[in-house]
């Protein structure tokens, strides 16, 4: 059986539901094994009903989520928590120089000079020597 429930009214069931229970808790003969059982099972109505609540949009059991059919393996790798922090780290890291002053000297530094703009004597010169030890 499936019933449509606003979230208010899940939420009003919550609230009976505990207030049911804080209620039967307080009965004299709470030790009773029937009523611990009944106890234990709003209980657990409760918490489902929190669930399902909770989780209405994390696309849990979505038929059209190809992560479903995947290979238990392939899923871990995918969804590795390390491999997921290391990989937002380096796009952090690229992001950021991206826009810091070192990149705008890097640009400024190696781009093309235009014909209306000479390159100085001392910039013409090349100092590498491939013959010097120090560069092998």
């Amino acid at each position: 059986m499936n019933i449509d429930l606003t979230d208010r009214e899940i939420h009003l069931l919550m609230a009976a539901l505990g207030t049911h229970i804080g209620t039967l808790e307080q009965h004299p003969n709470a030790s009773n094994p029937q009523l611990a059982e009944l106890i234990t099972e709003l209980f657990e109505l409760e918490t489902d009903l929190r669930e399902a609540v909770n989780r209405q949009d994390d696309g849990w059991n979505d038929p059209d989520d190809p992560d479903l059919l995947m290979d238990p393996v392939d899923f871990a790798a995918k969804h590795d928590a390390e491999t997921e922090m290391f990989n937002a780290g380096i796009e952090a890291r690229e992001r950021t120089k991206a826009s810091s002053r070192a990149a705008a000297r890097r640009a400024l530094n190696f781009r093309e000079a235009s014909d209306e703009e000479a390159r100085a004597e001392v910039q013409l010169v090349d100092v590498w020597d491939p013959n010097d030890p120090k560069n092998w």
